[in-house]
């Protein structure tokens, strides 16, 4: 009878304290979308600026000049509909954050339980760079949402033909809000099979990635046909990296503005320069960037249980996930892109947040239920004591 009665109060407590988290969770949304739009609503749009130019020049889905299309195409679709372009690119990037929070809430339910989901849900929820790059319509918020589908789907315990058709499209779609989401295709789909070779089923992956490709050759297409090149806006980008890296803010004069290749970007400095880069990028990102970008402190230790945990647990999809989304990253973390500050801006590093909350989730959950064992093995030794000392 006492052990059942146990059972009922520790399941009410277990749904009140969900209930508890739950309504955090809409509160924060509520609170950071409103403040989002208050605070910033009128900060001019950086990345985004010139998305209405490429929408009213857009003829048809993949014709979105200098930008990725679809972003373009949402945008296009917004202002027909009679949106203003400024408000609609805010509305639109809000739309997706609460997107992003309600998914991250059931996935991370289904994989690994009540508690994680909604913490992890919470802290992006709550998280104010998302806020604030959502107001500005950062593509990076795009290509988030579809990158978690994708990694949704591209699961190497689960994936068959018709899962491997669903990723394939949501990474299509994924590269089509920013065309370097191809490499976390690419990463995840190397570290799954690495870890999972014998398991990992090799036909589905390909199904997948060549599935994305499909989704995305009309714009590459549409590139070179424009342009020369199936990558020129991308190439650009790095042109323009580089020479803020060699340059700093301080150019002399007139510097080359040639597109550039990913192999001559990465390596400019030749291959030392490239390694030095690498460590020097991961020094100041897990020293700086990435405490800065989780924002809450406390949240800090429990992403180190959750990467502990899923260590431990063998939870490797997670891990995956925050090496697919940050290494990338290392090869823009050492250029001092901020003139005041050093570093580059936290909008790169929106994906492996997303990661973090996710783990932090998981080592809260992980961390109650350590303290729920700890406590009955005490309750259980004070109750077998309670007779010996009556005996």
């Amino acid at each position: 009878m006492a052990a059942e009665n146990k059972i009922t109060l520790e399941a009410g407590i277990h749904k009140l304290s969900g209930l508890l988290l739950g309504v955090m969770v809409l509160f924060a949304l509520f609170f950071n979308l409103s403040l989002s739009w208050r605070a910033y609503g009128e900060v001019p749009l950086r990345e985004a600026a010139s998305r209405s130019l490429m929408a009213a020049g857009s003829g048809y889905f993949y014709d979105s000049g200098l930008a990725e299309p679809l972003p373009v195409f949402a945008l296009k679709a917004a202002i027909l509909a009679g949106a203003g372009p400024d408000a609609a690119v805010r509305a639109e990037g809000l739309a997706v954050f609460t997107a992003i929070t309600v998914l991250t809430l059931v996935l991370l339910l289904r994989r690994y339980g009540v508690t994680a989901g909604l913490m992890g849900a919470l802290l992006v929820a709550a998280n104010p760079y998302l806020g604030y790059y959502a107001v500005q319509g950062d593509t990076h918020i795009f290509a988030l949402f579809f990158l978690l589908l994708f990694w949704h789907y591209f699961d190497p315990e689960k994936i068959t033909p018709r899962r491997a058709a669903w990723a394939g499209l949501y990474g299509g779609l994924a590269c089509l809000s920013r065309l370097d989401s191809a490499w976390f295709l690419l990463l995840s789909a190397g570290m799954f099979a690495a870890l999972h070779f014998r398991a990992f089923n090799y036909k589905a992956a390909g199904l997948s990635l060549g599935l994305a490709l499909l989704l995305v050759s009309p714009y590459l297409a549409w590139q070179r046909a424009h342009y020369k090149n199936a990558f020129y806006a991308q190439e650009l980008s790095l042109r323009r990296w580089a020479n803020l890296d060699r340059y700093r803010h301080n150019a002399p004069g007139p510097v080359t503005t040639a597109p550039l290749s990913v192999a001559g970007f990465i390596f400019r400095d030749g291959p030392a320069g490239a390694l030095r880069g690498a460590f020097s990028g991961l020094g100041r990102s897990l020293s700086y960037e990435v405490p800065r970008v989780i924002y809450y402190k406390a949240a800090v230790v429990l992403v180190f249980l959750g990467f502990y945990a899923a260590f431990v647990l063998k939870k490797d999809a997670l891990l995956v996930f925050s090496a697919a989304a940050f290494l990338p990253v290392l090869a823009f973390a050492p250029i001092d892109e901020i003139a005041s500050i050093g570093g580059i801006t936290l909008r790169y590093y929106l994906w492996p947040l997303w990661a973090f909350c996710a783990l932090a989730g998981v080592g809260f959950q992980e961390a109650l239920n350590w303290g729920d064992r700890r406590v009955d093995e005490w309750l259980e030794k004070k109750a077998g004591a309670g007779p010996a000392k009556q005996g």
